[in-house]
């Protein structure tokens, strides 16, 4: 292993992918020899908020049978391109994950319909499209 790691996390992937009831039924042995240390092994992790974000996103995207999927490595990498700002306000308050074309209206949730924004903002935008909500905002800023 030491001398071919890669050739032996592909031999085990492969494994997996060949016996998937041995290897989960293997994750529950582990998992069960000390359940509060791996949960907290889960929990230290720097990017398990946006883990779970992601996952919430793509539950989300099925039950509107919308296209599209975007790992946690896109959704960080945008909020860097942005500057941990959000897109609409410039804010640093905490990100969400904001559908430029909303999934009730059609869009996907591909990395491409997303925008980081603050809270504030992206329930201020609701089901509107990016346009119609920059059109709005510039509307709010002028009265």
């Amino acid at each position: 292993m030491r001398l071919n790691a890669e050739k032996a996390r592909a031999a085990m992937r492969r494994w997996r992918h060949r016996h998937p009831e041995e290897h989960r039924a293997e994750l529950q042995r582990y998992y069960a020899k000390d359940p509060q240390r791996r949960q907290k092994q889960i929990d230290a992790s720097e990017h398990r908020p946006a883990v779970r974000r992601a996952m919430w996103q793509r539950r989300r995207a099925r039950e509107a049978r919308a296209e599209g999927s975007f790992s946690v490595a896109e959704w960080l990498a945008l909020v860097g391109s942005y500057g941990a700002r959000c897109a609409y306000c410039g804010s640093a308050a905490p990100l969400e994950m904001d559908h430029r074309v909303p999934l009730a209206r059609g869009g996907t949730n591909a990395i491409d319909n997303i925008l980081p924004a603050c809270g504030r903002c992206n329930r201020r935008k609701h089901t509107r499209t990016e346009a119609e909500f920059r059109a709005w905002l510039a509307l709010q800023h002028r009265d």
